[in-house]
């Protein structure tokens, strides 16, 4: 957990992005990240109206969630960005 949240706070200087981490009974755990009316500049990616989805997790395990994120983060920017 502590990897990817130190990773995510070094990216988002240079590419702003959202994140909301958060638990539910009926969910467990989400991890969402996005970027803000954006979506016009990533046609191929996954769309929220306005907003590009970069991450999108779910699961009942709070360290697997965090590497699933970590992990998608890291794939959507390779194909996206080019790298990371």
């Amino acid at each position: 957990m502590d990897d990817f949240l130190r990773f995510f706070n070094e990216k988002r200087y240079h590419f702003p992005m959202h994140m909301e981490i958060y638990y539910s009974k009926i969910m467990d755990w989400c991890i969402d990240i996005y970027k803000k009316g954006c979506a016009a500049d990533y046609p191929d990616a996954e769309h929220d109206g306005d907003d590009v989805v970069i991450v999108k997790v779910q699961d009942l395990d709070m360290e697997l969630c965090f590497a699933r994120a970590h992990v998608a983060l890291k794939e959507w920017l390779m194909k996206y960005e080019k790298g990371y």
